[in-house]
């Protein structure tokens, strides 16, 4: 790819690699390794620290959290912060005081953005380019922030995704920052789910998980999390206010990344089932997750032009375009994560097609899309 990439052509790459935010928003990425020492057995169930991690997110707390990640997309320019989240090191405040009010301060060789989280709103202040920007609502599809990597967040947010096929065990309890925490073992039912296993080590005092590591298929640690330093209690109120300076540049959004809007804009009414797989999420209007538990496969429906554009950022950065029966597939894929380009022949049905599954399950998934497009949805 070349070295200047438009404004333009970022927005378009958002449209695929937001895909996965939807995926990889619920994980976390690989903290500095802290001794443990083992405690006394637990006395609870599987199930039951599971049900206790997912009712954490009314507690209060402040911490520091660190997480590293071995997740390896292509290397596409305007999109740093997304390499360093899913590729790097993210080092993080946190001031929590329920998920409708909460702050979470990165700070990094760039300089410091600081995200607050309010009842209908998110707003991030990035100190270094003076720049207050708000986004209402809650996109139910965007590129991963900060915030969803932080070892409670993430932790929460993969629990609630196990189904009931998938299997949960438990772990030797230990001993994290001066906590005793129960250790969860979660493995997708799905032999076709590039995730080997989950684990989440959760507070046995306050529920809150403080330790989540995802292993890819082969033994690597793809994405895992931490936080240290847990001071439960409501944080002071006027911390998580944020900040209002006159001189800042200001926007105000309902969509960040662009893909809730090419979703609501999808002309095409998507199956209730693809490659044997049951339609499960509707997750913004026009796209929808098929399969189960931890093994879901996203389709984004693309209008023409984006799907132009995409497909050519993808391939300018290494990625090829092949021939599939009734249209073409780019492939695009890490040790966790897998994303194809589908493109029909008519050139008017396109999609992102993404998952913590094997190549081939997304290769069905696309093959179905081919053969059979789906049709203009009613009220268009």
């Amino acid at each position: 790819m070349g070295t200047v990439v438009s404004r333009d052509a970022r927005r378009r790459w958002a449209a695929v690699v937001a895909a996965t935010g939807v995926l990889v928003g619920m994980l976390a990425a690989v903290p500095v390794l802290r001794s443990t020492v083992a405690v006394g057995a637990a006395t609870t169930t599987p199930a039951e620290v599971r049900q206790r991690a997912l009712a954490s997110a009314s507690v209060a707390y402040t911490a520091v959290g660190e997480s590293r990640g071995g997740l390896a997309l292509p290397d596409v320019g305007g999109f740093g912060d997304l390499a360093t989240l899913l590729g790097g090191t993210t080092r993080t405040r946190i001031w929590w005081d329920g998920p409708r009010r909460w702050r979470v301060d990165t700070v990094d060789a760039a300089g410091e953005r600081d995200t607050y989280g309010l009842a209908t709103s998110t707003t991030t202040w990035d100190y270094g380019s003076r720049r207050l920007a708000t986004v209402t609502g809650d996109p139910s599809v965007r590129l991963p922030r900060a915030d969803d990597l932080v070892a409670p967040n993430a932790g929460r947010r993969l629990l609630s995704a196990v189904g009931p096929d998938d299997r949960l065990s438990a772990l030797p309890p230990q001993r994290i920052d001066g906590r005793t925490t129960d250790g969860l073992r979660v493995v997708p039912a799905s032999a076709r789910s590039t995730l080997a296993r989950a684990d989440v080590w959760v507070d046995r005092e306050t529920g809150l998980p403080l330790r989540v590591v995802v292993t890819a298929r082969g033994g690597a640690d793809a994405l895992v999390s931490e936080v240290s330093g847990v001071r439960t209690g409501r944080p002071p109120a006027d911390v998580l206010d944020p900040p209002s300076p006159p001189t800042a540049r200001r926007s105000l959004d309902s969509a960040p990344d662009l893909v809730a809007r090419v979703a609501q804009r999808s002309p095409w009414d998507l199956p209730d089932e693809l490659a044997g797989l049951p339609a499960s999420t509707q997750v913004v209007d026009g796209a929808s997750t098929y399969g189960t538990g931890l093994t879901r496969v996203l389709v984004l429906p693309l209008p023409g032009r984006v799907a132009r554009e995409v497909v050519g950022n993808a391939t300018r950065a290494g990625s090829v375009e092949e021939e599939l029966p009734g249209g073409s597939v780019v492939r695009i894929g890490s040790s966790l994560l897998n994303v194809e380009l589908v493109r029909g022949e008519d050139r008017f049905h396109a999609y992102v097609v993404a998952g913590l599954v094997e190549p081939a399950l997304l290769d069905e998934v696309a093959t179905a899309l081919l053969a059979s497009p789906p049709p203009f949805r009613e009220d268009q």
